[in-house]
C-alpha cells in the first residue's frame, strides 16, 4: 500500500490512486500510525534539523495535511514476490536532499539492511527505526525468517519540484541562470 500526497510523475499534488481506491482503510492506517510517524519525525528533527524544516517549510495544496509526520508519503511493505528480501536498489524518485525513514515490524529474524556505499550492515529488529538517504545509497534487506514488514516514510522528489514551481524557490543543487551551482550546505 502506498499512501501519498504526491505520486511519482505527478505534476500537481493529489492523493495517489492506491489511496483513493481504498480510502477508508488507508485513512484508518494513517490514523493508527500517527504515534510512529511522530517518533520518526522527532528523530528526523534531532538528526537533521535543516531537512526537518525544509520538509515542512511549504504547505500542501488545498490545506492537505502531511499524513506521515514530516513526510508527504509512506509505503507499507507487506508482501509481494519476495516479502522478506529485496534486491539492491536506490529509491531514485525520492528526494535526494532528504531522508526516508524505515520502521521495521513483524515477527522475524534476519533481514538485515545492507548499505553498500557505507559498507555496513544494520540489524533492524521489529520496532527499530532507520533514517537514511535512500535515494543516494544502494541498499537491500537480506532474507529474513518469519514475517518481515516495514513502513517507509518519504517525500517524492516531484513534491520538491512542485514547491520550486509554486513558490519560485531554487532547489538545492539546481543550476542558476548564471550557470553556477546553488548549494545550501550539507546536512
Amino acid at each position: 500500500m502506498r499512501r501519498a500526497i504526491m505520486g511519482p510523475y505527478m505534476l500537481q499534488p493529489k492523493l495517489t490512486a492506491e489511496h483513493r481506491d481504498d480510502a477508508n482503510v488507508a485513512e484508518e492506517f494513517i490514523h493508527l500510525c500517527q504515534p510512529i510517524f511522530h517518533e520518526m519525525t522527532a528523530i528526523l528533527g534531532g538528526f537533521a534539523p535543516r531537512v526537518f524544516k525544509e520538509f515542512q517549510r511549504h504547505p500542501l495544496p488545498n490545506d492537505a495535511q502531511r499524513p506521515c509526520g514530516a513526510w508527504s508519503a509512506c509505503a507499507v511493505n507487506n508482501g509481494g514476490n519476495h516479502p522478506n528480501e529485496t534486491n539492491v536498489h536506490r529509491d531514485v524518485k525520492e528526494s535526494p536532499y532528504g531522508y526516508s525513514c524505515v520502521f521495521a515490524c513483524g515477527d522475524y529474524i534476519g533481514g538485515d539492511i545492507v548499505l553498500y556505499e557505507l559498507r555496513c550492515k544494520i540489524e533492524l529488529r521489529p520496532g527499530d527505526v532507520l533514517l537514511f538517504p535512500d535515494s543516494l545509497i544502494h541498499h537491500n534487506n537480506e532474507k529474513a525468517k518469519g514475517s518481515r514488514k516495514s513502513i517507509v516514510a518519504f517525500t517524492q522528489d516531484n513534491m520538491n519540484d512542485y514547491w520550486v514551481r509554486k513558490y519560485r524557490i531554487h532547489k538545492r543543487g539546481s543550476v542558476h541562470k548564471t550557470g553556477s551551482v546553488h548549494k545550501t550546505g550539507s546536512e
